[in-house]
């Protein structure tokens, strides 16, 4: 299979769709996910993949993918670019669970399903802190709150911290200076934004992620 080949795979297109239909900028399907992750530096034990086993075997319509790492990957310093996930990583893993707009009163359901898998393999990938793939936006990993005037300004650098050590680890602060020096005003901002020294907020971040030093 080849790299476009796969892109078709993902794409959520129906069966004999071809290439040329990745082009389609509406789907006629509505349709929703939910995806975590966790990169994996040590062997998982028999445990651990039973354990994932018969989680999977609950959820038909919950997969993993497992990208490996290593290779080139590995030669790159882990302070060139934002991205520090390198040496010492053996793969990481995305959770996703998917369902169709039928089933949109499961919602809940299924994001409590791949909540649970997440917290059921903490003890079999990375910790201090527990990363996450950055490409796979994780809201469970906190956010910004709208503003509260009624609660004590925060820092924003250290609430944002939460997540954004999750997903770049030492290079988070690094981020955080090229933030304040090309958008001291915080003007391009999201949830989960790094922001500048300069920000503050209102209210607390919130964050449903465990881990075990």
């Amino acid at each position: 299979m080849s790299w476009i080949e796969s892109v078709l795979f993902f794409s959520g297109l129906p069966n004999g769709a071809t290439i040329s239909d990745i082009k389609t900028r509406y789907f006629q399907d509505k349709h929703y996910f939910k995806a975590k992750s966790d990169h994996v530096r040590n062997l998982i034990s028999a445990t651990g993949i039973r354990t994932t086993l018969g989680i999977l075997e609950d959820e038909p319509t919950g997969y993993i993918i497992m990208d490996p790492y290593g290779a080139t990957m590995r030669n790159i310093s882990s302070d060139s670019i934002s991205f520090q996930h390198r040496r010492g990583n053996l793969y990481t893993i995305q959770y996703l669970v998917e369902w169709h707009h039928e089933d949109k009163n499961r919602s809940n359901e299924y994001i409590e399903w791949i909540r649970g898998f997440h917290e059921a393999m903490s003890d079999h990938v990375s910790c201090g802190p527990r990363a996450a793939y950055v490409n796979y936006i994780d809201l469970d990993l906190g956010v910004m709150e709208l503003i509260d005037t009624n609660v004590p300004s925060l820092d924003a650098v250290e609430v944002a911290r939460v997540w954004g050590e999750n997903y770049f680890l030492n290079n988070y602060n690094i981020l955080v200076k090229a933030k304040t020096l090309i958008d001291p005003n915080n003007v391009f901002k999201h949830q989960q934004g790094i922001p500048p020294t300069t920000a503050t907020i209102g209210s607390k971040a919130h964050s449903f992620l465990s881990c075990e030093d």
